[in-house]
């Protein structure tokens, strides 16, 4: 299951990366363009995530990954992730 989950979100990453690079190479304003989670969650969800936390080193990090971090590069993170884990996990 994790093996197919980090698949999926390996192959979206990379299909979003690419309709992204087009757009960038194509100065087109579309969707893809500076697509970020805070885009995507909003900016009210976003900072109420990050203000949950009281640790700033954690606020740093949410703040990168919220607002800076392109989301094909989250998703491209969140596949390797599923990926390692499924790698030590018992297979079914």
């Amino acid at each position: 299951m994790m093996t197919r989950l980090g698949i999926y979100s390996l192959l979206a990453g990379f299909f979003v990366g690419i309709f992204t690079g087009i757009s960038q190479f194509m100065e087109a304003k579309t969707f893809w363009v500076d697509l970020t989670i805070s885009k995507i969650i909003g900016e009210g969800k976003s900072d109420a995530v990050i203000g949950y936390i009281d640790i700033a080193s954690i606020q740093n990090l949410l703040n990168f990954l919220i607002y800076k971090l392109p989301f094909f590069g989250f998703l491209i993170g969140i596949g390797i992730i599923f990926l390692i884990i499924s790698l030590f996990g018992k297979a079914r």
